[in-house]
């Protein structure tokens, strides 16, 4: 009887563990989000004389995002490692520090 409450027990926590690990990502995803908009809001680049709208440049790097997401969905550590370098592209062809 008393295997059987720890086992309860167990599994209560197993379920409190995944469903905070599931809410952490998706805050650490909100945190990465807000700060790949900040950093999307760069100048237009000019291609062929023409001006590119800031809104191509930010959905463009929006796409990129939700692509490391799904590529790297079940490895953490590989889509910081992602999401760190984009933001780091973003910065050097928007020529901000």
């Amino acid at each position: 009887m008393s295997t059987f409450i720890k086992n309860l027990k167990l599994k209560e926590q197993a379920e409190e563990d995944i469903y905070f690990a599931r809410r952490d990502r998706e805050l650490i995803e909100a945190l990465h989000r807000k700060e790949l908009a900040k950093h999307a809001c760069c100048p237009s680049e000019k291609k062929n004389g023409k001006s590119d709208p800031q809104a191509n440049n930010a959905r463009n790097y929006e796409k990129k995002f939700r692509k490391l997401t799904r590529k790297h969905r079940d490895q953490p550590r590989r889509l910081l490692k992602a999401y760190q370098q984009l933001v780091k592209k973003i910065k050097k062809r928007c020529r901000l520090r």
